[in-house]
């Protein structure tokens, strides 16, 4: 790592003074870690100043103060911090529907317009100054009341969010942020416990709430309710939206992981994890010292999770033995790693860390420990990087560990040893790993699946405790990794292992699935398997770039079951499952327990990701990001085919193009849309229609949240030369007026022969005039259900 100006910066912490560590004339670069305490330490000064109607703007939080302000002591030569008493207004316009949505839902109101009465500041900005400048000197007389709202405050927000905000401040400060950070709690008026955040950076919206599509600024509640926190909304910032183009959060990413390498002693699974890393970091900018790291975020504060159960980091150092600083609260979702010296673009450092947790694996039976969350359970920077691991278990001789990647390794560590070492390793990039352990019993089958021999395995439990069919595990894996090879692309592998896993859902990570599946021939498992088996292709083989691109990660997966279990088992079942998920979306929201009158399918578009479901829209993320993603899928399947054609090809064709256009990275959605436009393009329809893209459909399906409902009233009219014409309208409600779809048209005849078309749908009454060279018996629209509705109905006029 690079010495910076040649310089070591010492900090005399307790005289609260920055002194140059060598040559006279160059300016000091702060220590992180004393820099840190000092800013946790948020002492408030004398300097106060009263301001009369004073209208302050940070982005789109606007604020209104009339009282005191008390500023804190300067840290590092800057004001970061103050306490107002006195009477106050937030005021906060939506800069979307969804948002305008979100925030009636919470507040009954179209914006967010709250009072105070006390308010916390916290900044990296130029937010003392303009303070100063509106205000007047003042005799502050209320310091103790003052003292306690600074002294609680951050404790407060570590607890409820996971957010060390000095840490995020101290960040600001010596990466020399411009604009900085912007932090406001407020309390006594309309509402308590409501927060306001601007981070330019995106870095709090992207690590602490992942809201990482590149917004820069939240307005959000916390409580004592088990959500934890309520964000009102969410927005861009108004400059990004006036050029209109954002940049992702990864974009401010500080340093890649190229690989990591664990060694987990896992000999007391009961109590404790114990395990020393070593991270390879690369920096992807100059001058690095402090990097923040992601850890336990998927511990709450229910149960007081985070803090009993969450991995602390007991020491940390360079390979050669050099100490590295740590900043870790004990509510903190994550650290940061303070570095001895600099790390400059493109150079390596390995920092080892000494890591434990107590109680972090529940247990089954007494003999099956698994992670209390599979993916936070050791450090990370960014969100969903990929890296290579290398993982070595020491464990109990009659455990089993069964992990990501290949198994190397399986054996006592030496010979008549009741410890044993499990050893594996994943080669390939991937952005997850996990891990279970237990008295597990394995079943391995040798594949060979498209041309390559791939190893499937499924560690099971003893058949006293629960009857699994293991062979029927097996082929069901294997054969799904067959069909989706053929439709999405090569398994890139070469092996899959699955573990029983006692929970009421399943994960699928490369190589490495946990299924409650017991093997049962039914079609709720077939489709769940085939599930958590195509995650291999979304998710891992192509990963998902933020919150909003993760309808192509689960949307996909379940329409990649539909399509497998209509190949594995009789058509019907298909039509069974898509039933089931056009269901799942005009089902009623719940709020906190009680029943609204709002439709989960209103709720908001699918690229809102996990902001669909909050204490106010219960269900709204499994039922639009699964259920409706899928059906989105099903629609483009039917647009690209030819009318009344089972040929599946354009749409295999599309979705193998996509995968090998993003294979080993991350995808957007805008990034598929690009993909599937190239294909719609040259499809029957789109000629037929004049049509040169589908940002129209994407428009309504991805980025809308209505569902129309269908009406075909028609009649038929006898031409002179025996033909007829079908004659009549097609209704389309419940949608915007611009809404256009293509819906199949089915035409039975006499002696079991059918003609198949289509019929576009533009705006709420479109009219239809189809001839035909004989009367049919029956006219169906859309008998298949290609195309998601609340309701579609044929019927017949005289």
């Amino acid at each position: 790592m690079a010495r910076r100006n040649g310089q070591r910066a010492v900090v005399w912490a307790a005289a609260g003074l920055w002194w140059l560590g060598a040559a006279a004339g160059v300016a000091a670069e702060p220590d992180p870690l004393a820099l840190y305490e000092e800013l946790r330490a948020f002492r408030l000064g004398t300097e106060a100043v009263r301001v009369e109607n004073f209208q302050f703007q940070r982005d789109r939080l606007e604020m209104s103060f009339t009282g005191q302000f008390l500023f804190a002591e300067p840290v590092a030569g800057r004001v970061t911090g103050a306490v107002f008493e006195g009477e106050g207004g937030l005021r906060v316009e939506p800069w979307s529907p969804f948002e305008q949505e979100n925030i009636r839902r919470f507040l009954g109101s179209d914006v967010i317009e709250v009072t105070f009465e006390t308010a916390v500041l916290r900044f990296t900005d130029e937010t003392a100054e303009i303070i100063r400048s509106a205000g007047t000197p003042t005799d502050y007389r209320q310091r103790e009341r003052a003292l306690e709202l600074a002294r609680e405050f951050e404790g407060r927000q570590v607890r409820k969010t996971g957010m060390n905000l000095s840490q995020r401040l101290a960040l600001s400060i010596l990466h020399g942020e411009e604009p900085g950070v912007f932090f406001a709690e407020f309390d006594g008026g309309s509402h308590d416990n409501v927060c306001g955040l601007v981070d330019h950076q995106g870095r709090a919206p992207a690590q602490v709430f992942a809201i990482n599509a590149g917004e820069k600024g939240l307005v959000y509640q916390y409580g004592e309710s088990p959500w934890g926190y309520d964000v009102w909304t969410a927005f861009y910032s108004q400059q990004d939206l006036a050029r209109r183009r954002v940049d992702y959060s990864d974009v401010f990413n500080l340093v890649k992981i190229p690989e990591q390498r664990f060694e987990i002693d896992l000999r007391e699974p009961e109590e404790w994890v114990r395990m020393v890393v070593e991270i390879d970091l690369v920096g992807l900018r100059d001058g690095l010292r402090l990097i923040p790291m992601a850890l336990n975020e998927g511990l709450g504060e229910r149960g007081e999770s985070r803090r009993k159960h969450g991995f602390r980091i007991l020491e940390a150092e360079l390979t050669d033995g050099t100490p590295v600083g740590v900043i870790q609260d004990e509510w903190q979702a994550g650290f940061s790693l303070v570095l001895p010296e600099a790390l400059d673009r493109d150079e390596q450092a390995t920092v080892r860390l000494r890591m434990e947790a107590h109680d972090y694996l529940w247990d089954w039976q007494g003999m099956f420990y698994y992670l209390r969350s599979n993916s936070s359970w050791y450090p990370r920077h960014g969100y969903l990087e990929r890296s290579r691991f290398h993982l070595r278990f020491r464990h109990k001789k009659e455990h089993r560990v069964v992990a990501t990647g290949k198994r190397l390794r399986e054996g006592p560590v030496e010979d008549g040893s009741e410890v044993w070492l499990t050893e594996w390793r994943m080669e390939q990039p991937v952005a997850l790993a996990a891990f279970a352990v237990g008295k597990f019993e394995k079943h391995v089958e040798e594949r060979e699946i498209r041309g390559q021999k791939v190893t499937v395995e499924f560690d099971s439990v003893h058949y006293t405790l629960v009857n699994i069919k293991e062979d029927f595990m097996l082929a069901e894996m294997g054969n799904a990794i067959d069909f989706y090879g053929a439709f999405f692309g090569e398994y890139p592998y070469g092996r899959l292992q699955a573990v029983f896993f006692p929970a009421r859902f399943g994960q699928g990570f490369a190589t490495l699935l946990f299924l409650p599946a017991q093997g049962h021939a039914r079609t709720n498992e077939f489709a769940f398997i085939a599930h958590e088996v195509a995650h291999q292709w979304w998710g891992n083989i192509v990963g998902w770039r933020s919150y909003r691109d993760q309808w192509l990660s689960e949307g996909f997966a379940e329409y990649s079951a539909v399509l497998y279990t209509a190949e594995r088992q009789e058509k019907k079942k298909e039509t069974l499952l898509v039933k089931r998920l056009r269901e799942d979306l005009v089902r009623f929201a719940w709020a906190e327990n009680v029943l609204t009158d709002m439709k989960l399918y209103e709720v908001g578009p699918i690229v809102l990701g996990h902001r669909l479901s909050s204490r106010a829209s219960q269900g709204a993320y499994q039922a639009l990001i699964y259920s409706k993603g899928a059906l989105v899928m099903r629609m483009l399947e039917f647009l690209l085919r030819a009318p009344g054609s089972t040929d599946a090809r354009p749409f295999v064709e599309m979705m193998h193009d996509f995968v090998e256009r993003h294979r080993g990275g991350l995808a957007t959605t805008e990034s598929f849309i690009a993909v599937a436009n190239q294909h719609f393009a040259r499809s029957p329809l789109a000629r037929k229609y004049r049509l040169r893209d589908l940002n129209w459909f994407f428009r309504q399906w991805v980025y809308q949240a209505a569902m129309p409902s269908y009406r075909l009233e028609y009649r038929i009219e006898p031409q002179g030369d025996g033909s007829v014409v079908v004659a009549g309208t097609l209704y389309q409600q419940g949608v915007p007026e611009d809404w256009f779809m293509v819906l199949p048209l089915v035409f039975e005849f006499s002696g079991d022969r059918f003609a198949y078309g289509t019929v576009p749908a533009h705006g709420p009454e479109t009219p239809v005039n189809i001839r035909l060279p004989e009367k049919p018996k029956k006219v169906r629209l859309d008998p298949d259900m290609w195309v998601l509705s609340a309701t579609t109905k044929t019927k017949k006029i005289k």
